[in-house]
């Protein structure tokens, strides 16, 4: 056998497993295994980005461990793409680097899905709060940073919206999922039914939300009043209650009638960013950071 693989005997027959090309350090202290792919890394870099493996390691080991290549082994049972991805995290200082303004949804999703998954799963509470941030610039979870993401005309496609509910749910991010439920409305609903990412949970809260999302479209001031006749189909086949109307000296109307307008428009924006949530049978905001922080 070459120097590539290592074997462990396991009942009554041999197990291969296979170092990883790039993390396996031969001065690492010890050895995690996933999916038959053993890493030999540092004990100190793991300690110090995760509580759970400083606290592994903090425990007084018994005298007779499992060890492989003369280090201590720890097998997880997590996915091994995943741990790459945490690897690269904590040996290449600049690897977030690699994401830049202009990188698409689906990259910028399947960037970090591993890492989020690892460093919620094992306490890198560091990592996770950088993967937190990256997916908060596009999934905003105030007005504010909304009209931030409308002014930047970020590019959503749907199969690429989807996928991130579930990940917001397997690692505990309620704050991005009303903006995301929200674009999910605006998706046919053949398409929201024939789609294998979302659970059937999840399309029904898509589906829930679509006919109030519309409803409060209408009664919003500017999109009801002098809107074209080409304007008003537009909102009725994709309805956008939360996006700023700007085209106000097309209403010809007096200069105090236009900023009671606009203070209406205001008004009634606030007011549906606040019930998003509740669209989407997800809380109140309140709620969704209270989840978020635990």
């Amino acid at each position: 056998m070459d120097g590539s693989c290592l074997t462990r005997p396991k009942s009554g027959t041999d197990t291969i497993i296979v170092r990883h090309p790039d993390f396996y350090f031969s001065d690492g202290s010890v050895v995690i295994i996933v999916e038959k792919t053993a890493f030999r890394i540092h004990q100190s870099v793991l300690a110090r980005h995760s509580e759970v493996f400083k606290g592994m390691w903090d425990v007084p080991q018994p005298q007779k461990t499992d060890t492989y290549d003369g280090c201590p082994s720890v097998v997880l049972q997590d996915s091994v793409n995943d741990f790459v991805d945490v690897m690269r995290v904590l040996y290449d200082a600049f690897h977030f680097d690699k994401i830049r303004p202009d990188t698409s949804l689906s990259h910028l999703i399947t960037f970090i899905s591993g890492i989020l998954r690892i460093s919620t799963k094992y306490n890198m509470q560091q990592l996770r709060n950088k993967c937190i941030t990256i997916i908060q610039d596009k999934f905003p979870s105030s007005l504010r940073r909304c009209d931030d993401v409308l002014t930047r005309s970020i590019q959503y496609v749907p199969s690429e919206i989807v996928r991130i509910i579930p990940l917001a749910r397997e690692t505990t991010i309620p704050k991005v999922l009303p903006w995301a439920f929200y674009l999910c409305a605006h998706i046919s609903v053949d398409e929201i039914l024939s789609n294998t990412v979302l659970s059937w949970k999840d399309k029904s809260l898509c589906l829930a939300g679509k006919e109030p999302n519309t409803g409060m479209h209408h009664r919003m001031p500017g999109a009801r009043n002098g809107a074209s006749a080409t304007q008003v189909e537009r909102y009725r086949i994709n309805p956008h209650p939360l996006e700023e109307y700007t085209d106000w000296r097309s209403l010809m109307i007096c200069i105090k009638c236009q900023a009671m307008v606009e203070a209406q428009h205001r008004e009634g924006r606030e007011k549906v960013w606040q019930k998003l949530p509740s669209l989407f049978h997800l809380g109140t905001w309140e709620d969704i950071n209270k989840d978020q922080s635990c």
